[in-house]
Order: C-alpha cells, then structure tokens, then sequence
C-alpha cells in the first residue's frame, strides 16, 4: 500500500461581488484562486458579466458567463453550496470549461405549477490545462447551446445541448500526429497524412448533451446527472458519463452516497501504432463507488470527509491528471478527502 497525502488539488479561494445599478442593470465579477495546471494557485476571473433585466421574465447577460452544462454550473467553485467535497469527476471533467466569453439570455415564465426556465448561449472559451501528459492550450470556438430547466415541486428536470469547434495545442498529441504524417522509417511505418487529418482536433466539431433529474423534499435529496459528447471521428474520444447521488440530512449531520462511471465508446484500436498510443492516452473510462458525510458544524461553515473506491477500466489511467511511474493502468485506488468549506 502506497498513501500520498496532499494538500492542493481542492484548496481554493474565491471572491465574488456583485452591483445593481437600478432596477434593470447589475454586474457581477467572481474571482477564484485554486490549484492549477502549473502548480500554482494564481487567481484568475471565473465569471465576469453585466446583466439586463430586459422584462420580469427575460434577461441577458454579456461578458464572461456559466457555462450551464450541469446541474452545479452557476456555483460550481464554490464548495459550501453542494454536498460532496468535490463535483463526481466522471462527469465534471467532460468539458474543461466552466464559463464562455460572450452572452446568454434567459427566459422565465410558469406554466401552471411547472416553472420553466430557456437559456441560449454563445462564445468562446481560452484557457491552459494539464492533459496527455503535458500543458495543453485549449480553446473553443463558435460555441452555441440551449439549456432547459423545468422545475415542479420538489423535481427539477435539466436538458442541455452544446456544439464548438475546437482548438487545441498539446505538444505529445502534435509529435504523433507529426509522425504518423510523415512516417517513421526505422519502424517501417510509411506516411499516412490522411490518417494524421482524421485524427487532428482543431477546427473539428464536438457537440455535448446531458439530461439530470433532482428531488429534494427536505430531509432527503437525490441527484441524477447523465451527459455524452461525440462529434467527429478524432482525438477527443466519444465518452458517456453519469452519476447518481443520494444523501439524507439529520440536523447538521448529511451523509451520502454516489456511483459514478464514465465509458469510453469511440474504438480505441488502430493497425498504426502510434494512432494507437494516442486514442489510448486519452482513455479516461472509469467507474467509482463513494461515501461522505458533510457537517454544517456553524453558520456558513462545513466540514466534509469523503471516501471515493475508484476502478480504471482496462488501458485508461482514468481521469488522474499526471499519476505517478508506479500507476498501472486499469487498477483500483482509493481516495480519502477532508476538507473545510466557509462562506463570507
């Protein structure tokens, strides 16, 4: 047994504030410091719009915006407003965005008991991560969505669809695709540029959906999220993800449990070794089998502790960012978080 404790990947820090200018007019601007690619816990602005109150049932928003993908999308960084210590991985880490630089506008209004709220977007999305064993560039470009949320006592039901193009730069993926191009003598493998074209990510389309279903009536909760991207035949493998969650609250004491998997479906064999390796590197199928329990001990405070058995599936190292030269692809590991959350 081998336990590396650490102290990073969780912690974050954030600031949000938020002005109203007027019965029509407010901005808000939610800056987060939080482990990152590099190391570091640079801060860095998250969220960043000016919204208009167009009428009591529609407005819109213009600068940097949620990206309303998931049930948590408008507070996703912040820990104290969800049970778990962290999002379930299998499914929050699909799209490594959580806002768009550019607009939405939003529709509200109430049919009966049911009320429903119609939000379309579109943007762009910049940022740097850590993927395939180096720091990627990842962009998105033309991004356009729809998300619908129905909400009718205690149900809240969710449908959302995306489509971007992509835009990416990761130095492993451009050395295999530079190879297969052009071929590697020594190993007999000759030049298949239309090879290279078909894997190649930049400028090719990826769409995104997820459906969720939520039932809270008080003392007991369960959550149900569901999401799938696919798109064109290239590096950015065809996943399904989901999970479910189910928690109780007794006083100040909430205890839980969660199943989660995500599965790979594009076929990740090629004849050519080097396409191989590189629809294998980014194999993240996994499943996990979670318990917690989360303690609001005072006002606005909460300590959680969270027990996670996770299972690789054959040939994936999961979604463990850099893991170590002992890690075996499609073993088990278990994960033990405490964590502290406050609110101010």
């Amino acid at each position: 047994m081998v336990i590396r404790p650490s102290y990073s990947p969780d912690r974050k820090f954030g600031l949000q504030t938020d002005a109203k200018f007027g019965e029509m007019f407010s901005l808000t601007v939610q800056g987060v410091s939080e482990y990152r690619y590099d190391k570091s816990n640079n801060p860095k602005i998250n969220l960043g719009f000016l919204k208009i109150q167009v009428t009591p049932e529609i407005y819109a928003r213009a600068g940097r915006v949620p990206f309303p993908a998931y049930v948590i999308s408008d507070y996703q960084k912040i820990g104290y407003t969800y049970t778990w210590v962290r999002p379930p991985v299998e499914l929050y880490q699909f799209n490594p965005f959580t806002s768009v630089d550019g607009g939405d506008i939003t529709w509200q209004t109430n049919i009966g008991n049911l009320n429903l709220k119609t939000t379309g977007f579109c943007g762009s999305y910049d940022d740097k991560g850590f993927a395939r064993g180096s720091v990627t560039d990842f962009g998105a470009r033309k991004i356009v969505g729809l998300s619908l949320v129905a909400t009718q006592g205690s149900s809240i039901y969710r449908a959302f669809y995306t489509q971007f193009d992509v835009s990416s730069s990761n130095p492993a993926i451009t050395a295999g695709l530079n190879q297969i191009r052009n071929g590697i003598a020594g190993l007999g493998l000759l030049p298949n540029p239309a090879l290279a074209d078909k894997l190649i990510v930049n400028g090719k389309r990826t769409t995104y959906m997820s459906l969720a279903y939520q039932y809270d009536p008080g003392n007991w909760f369960l959550v149900a999220e569901v999401g799938r991207n696919a798109g064109e035949d290239d590096l950015i493998l065809h996943s399904t993800s989901g999970y479910v969650t189910v928690g109780y609250r007794l006083s100040d004491w909430t205890p839980y449990l969660m199943v989660a998997t995500r599965k790979t479906d594009t076929d990740l064999s090629n004849p050519n070794p080097v396409a191989a390796a590189l629809l294998a590197s980014g194999n993240k199928a996994q499943s996990s089998y979670s318990g917690g329990l989360r303690w609001d001990f005072m006002k606005n405070f909460d300590l959680k502790f969270q027990v996670d058995q996770v299972k690789n599936a054959d040939n994936s190292q999961g979604t463990l960012a850099a893991p170590t030269a002992a890690f075996q692809k499609g073993k088990s590991y278990t994960l033990i978080t405490a964590n502290l959350d406050f609110v101010f």
